[in-house]
């Protein structure tokens, strides 16, 4: 069974679900939009994940607002 985090992905597609992750990170971090990305590429690094995967967790609370 897909985890919410695939089926965000699978709806969206990898590219929209790391935008919006971008913008919410440059929202709520108050960083740049290069940043942001720096981030998220950074946590998935360290995390041994895919940037999609992590960026759909991003957004996923957001998404049930």
């Amino acid at each position: 069974m897909p985890s919410d985090s695939e089926n965000i992905i699978e709806l969206l597609g990898p590219r929209e679900v790391i935008g919006q992750a971008i913008d919410l990170l440059m929202v709520t971090q108050h960083v740049s939009r290069d940043l942001a990305f720096q981030l998220l590429v950074e946590d998935s690094s360290e995390s041994h994940r895919h940037v999609s995967e992590l960026a759909a967790e991003i957004i996923q609370p957001a998404e049930g607002v």
